[in-house]
């Protein structure tokens, strides 16, 4: 793990949180993220959201938002994640509100709403929680090698599923996601990536339906 990540996060956490606690914090995140089974869902996923933040936090659009507050979600968003469970979403909002305690109630607050948001990725009327999830999204709409490893990288994740039922199951998250009216909450997002996404869950889709591969 990049140092650098872990130094940015001491800061985070000293700015919404407080002087203590940021070790402990840290080492129960590497436990998550740093698990050998995390080939999609580890560092390399926070560290490219908070890139993505990085890039647009500047932009009038996400003006006046607590990127502090939207940061920690990003930290904590995939913190806990158990592919035989639903409740990864709720239970890495616990593990944030477990190791912050009293401090920063409202930041905190922030973040655990946003975290729990990407359960469903709906956005809502909140502007932070729509860059969040869009920000968690932003990899469908990317250059199709791209997205060839992140949906490789997922399979893998889910490699104990027997492949019958990964290609019905994921069909049926990719179908869900095709049907929405639009894929992302922002105008921002949505201008970029909206028409690459959808060719890019169209033609993983596709694949799926075509049967075992060679």
């Amino acid at each position: 793990m990049d140092d650098r990540l872990r130094e940015r996060f001491a800061g985070l956490w000293s700015r919404t949180i407080g002087p203590t606690g940021a070790e402990a914090a840290w080492r129960a995140l590497d436990a998550g993220y740093g698990a050998a089974g995390r080939h999609y869902h580890g560092w390399g996923h926070v560290a490219d959201l908070l890139a993505g933040h990085d890039a647009v936090r500047a932009l009038p659009d996400f003006a006046g938002l607590d990127h502090d507050a939207l940061a920690l979600a990003i930290v904590f968003h995939d913190a806990v994640y158990d592919t035989g469970r639903a409740d990864n979403e709720a239970r890495s909002a616990d593990l944030l509100a477990a190791h912050a305690g009293d401090a920063a109630a409202e930041a905190v607050r922030a973040a655990m709403a946003m975290i729990r948001a990407t359960a469903a990725h709906e956005p809502g009327a909140d502007p932070a929680t729509r860059l969040m999830l869009d920000l968690d999204l932003a990899v469908l709409g990317a250059q199709p090698p791209v997205y060839a490893a992140y949906a490789a990288a997922i399979r893998r994740e889910y490699g104990a599923v027997p492949e019958a039922a990964w290609r019905l199951g994921r069909a049926g998250v990719l179908g869900r996601f095709l049907a929405r009216p639009r894929l992302y909450g922002t105008a921002h997002f949505r201008d970029r990536l909206e028409t690459a996404a959808r060719a890019n869950l169209a033609a993983e889709a596709a694949t799926l339906r075509g049967g075992p591969e060679p």
